[in-house]
């Protein structure tokens, strides 16, 4: 492995870092200020919709970000096949909302960011492929 490579890979581990802070931020604006909520829902889509995705955002998301982000950051074996069970529950709730979205023509902001971490994660299991 290059020094440059080595150098990359040693900072990869701030993305899902970032990602799981992002998502408990994201809980907190939700349950903190309700009417932040109208911003990632449509007309037709209750709030029940959006507040029912709270356990698989805990487990998969926020947990799988942080212990993605400790298993990149001390360079431990299992990091891979947590990188991929992440991306690919990020990918299923991605193409989910993305469904949503276009069923109801509303939701985009959710959506977006969605597919914009999907985006992000491909990037990271791009560059640590050799874990």
């Amino acid at each position: 492995m290059k020094k440059s490579e080595s150098d990359w890979k040693s900072w990869l581990f701030l993305y899902p870092l970032l990602q799981g802070l992002g998502g408990v931020g994201w809980w907190c604006l939700l349950l903190a200020v309700p009417e932040s909520r109208a911003l990632f829902l449509s007309e037709t889509l209750s709030e029940r919709v959006l507040l029912a995705f709270w356990l698989p955002d805990g487990v998969v998301f926020v947990g799988g970000s942080f212990v993605l982000a400790y298993g990149l950051w001390r360079q431990r074996c299992w990091a891979g096949p947590v990188l991929y069970f992440l991306t690919g529950g990020i990918a299923y709730v991605s193409l989910y909302c993305l469904s949503l979205s276009l069923a109801t023509q509303g939701g985009w902001l959710g959506t977006s960011l969605m597919l914009v971490c999907l985006g992000l994660m491909l990037l990271v299991c791009f560059h640590a492929k050799r874990f």
